[in-house]
């Protein structure tokens, strides 16, 4: 076996181990939610990784966090602002 496929080998078994594995990236992942951001034109289905209160990441891919929300069939869109009033 050439040296580099046994390093890989070992990093493997170690990363398997509890414990050992490295920590999430993310603080919290809303997975699978219709993102759309009106900004740039945003419309289809992403992940989106949140770390210290901010967006971080929008992904295609799968995302790894502390805590996973099933967004799933929901929209994700940024705030709102209701300028409807009478005066």
């Amino acid at each position: 076996m050439p040296l580099p496929l046994r390093y890989l080998a070992l990093a493997f078994l170690l990363s398997s181990l509890p414990g050992c594995s490295p920590p999430s990236p993310y603080d919290v992942v809303l997975a699978g939610g219709r993102v759309m951001d009106p900004a740039t034109g945003l419309d289809a289905l992403r992940n989106i990784g949140i770390a210290g209160g901010k967006i971080v990441a929008i992904s295609e891919e799968p995302l790894a966090g502390k805590e996973i929300v099933d967004v799933s069939g929901h929209v994700v869109a940024p705030g709102f602002i209701d300028l409807h009033a009478h005066g």
